[in-house]
């Protein structure tokens, strides 16, 4: 059975009460940007040798440091990512400590540095779940795209050991050009072994890791992109469910795209940032710059190790109110569809007035797309 994440009705309303109040109740701890794979499309990934000759990586003591800081104004809520977190070379110190201090903390992974080695210090100090994104239903795929010829063979492992040692495991998916062909494979697989599966074909300029790539990625079109993603949601409610709502002119799918954790609604929509971003959630990145979401480059950033958690986060909290996005967003019909964020106009555009082009045909190209799909659905139902 394919398991669908919800947020719990819980989460959501602390998240909600923190976003009024402006209270930095989630962050994500970007640890490092370094990792052992090389994903075409990822946002922000360097080697061992460029990060090390832009700066060091902080150290646990560091990052606990800031955590501490951060709880006594609020945060609950820790997210440990990268680059691949496991290769920093103090994360269980990271990990261990955060959990002592009775943080909720999850993980994103590539899964493959799991092993039966970390599984045992994992179960004295477990997260709350950990997130990996599974690119490929094979060795060959993950050769193809992430420069990994063992990783599907490692994920999969990783993940039947975190399943038997009774950790929660989410799977991403995050579907390409290079990976399309696996789709059903993810999901088999998935479906196989009860896993929660969130998966995208939406994937965001990475100008974190070049300014030069505005509007650009290693990526499906724009339609192509919106065939995909009304493939994603077949598979994940079924190919009759699917039909039904596709027939019916339902086709509010991208939505369901959006993250778990963005999915807030908030007074304003259209004018200004949609999602918690700079309201109650915010991201460090891995040399201490506090950005409201961790996809937007910023040079300006407050440093959190320099000026403090607090300080940081206030500097962070005026910049996001002052964020508008396009007028011309505001008033399109499938603006509820669609759900732009900032992250999304920014890095497609380069600013937050300017419509983002590929997200826009994506949208517009949605209904085609689907009732395409549906059609191919009915034609493989019909020969069954």
């Amino acid at each position: 059975m394919i398991q669908i994440p919800v947020e719990p009705k819980l989460t959501q309303y602390l998240h909600k009460k923190a976003a009024v109040k402006k209270i930095p109740l989630s962050v994500g701890f970007e640890l490092t940007p370094v990792c052992n794979m090389v994903c075409r499309m990822c946002y922000v990934r360097m080697d061992k040798k460029t990060q090390e000759s832009i700066a060091p990586l902080r150290s646990a003591d560091e990052w606990l440091r800031i955590a501490e800081q951060a709880r006594e104004n609020g945060l609950l809520y820790i997210l440990l990512t990268g680059g691949e977190p496991f290769t920093h070379p103090e994360f269980r110190k990271i990990l261990s400590g955060l959990q002592e201090r009775g943080f909720v903390v999850s993980i994103n992974t590539n899964g493959t540095l799991i092993n039966e080695s970390v599984i045992e210090w994992l179960k004295l100090t477990p997260p709350s779940r950990v997130n990996i994104t599974l690119y490929g239903a094979s060795d060959e795929t993950y050769a193809h795209l992430c420069g990994k010829p063992d990783g599907f063979t490692r994920v999969t492992h990783a993940i039947k050991l975190l399943k038997n040692a009774g950790i929660p495991v989410k799977i991403n998916v995050s579907l390409t050009p290079h990976n399309a062909d696996d789709l059903k494979g993810i999901f088999a697989f998935c479906r196989e072994h009860g896993l929660l599966i969130q998966a995208t074909s939406y994937m965001f300029p990475p100008l974190r890791r070049d300014r030069t790539c505005i509007g650009q990625n290693d990526r499906f079109t724009p339609e192509e992109a919106a065939y995909y993603s009304a493939k994603i949601e077949s598979l994940l409610n079924g190919g009759e469910a699917f039909v039904k709502r596709a027939e019916e002119g339902d086709f509010a799918a991208l939505a369901a795209e959006i993250d778990e954790e963005c999915a807030e609604d908030c007074a304003g929509e259209g004018d200004g940032i949609r999602c918690r971003a700079g309201k109650c959630t915010a991201w460090v990145t891995w040399e201490g710059k506090m950005l409201a979401c961790g996809m937007i480059p910023e040079d300006d950033a407050p440093n959190v190790f320099d000026v403090g958690y607090m300080d940081a986060w206030n500097v962070v909290t005026e910049k996001a109110d002052a964020i508008r996005l396009p007028a011309a967003c505001r008033e399109c019909e499938l603006k509820d569809t669609c759900k732009a964020c900032a992250a999304m106009v920014f890095t497609e555009s380069g600013n937050y007035h300017t419509v983002p082009e590929y997200r826009c045909r994506m949208t517009h190209a949605y209904p085609v797309q689907a009732l395409k799909l549906a059609e191919e659905i009915k034609s493989v139902m019909a020969e069954e």
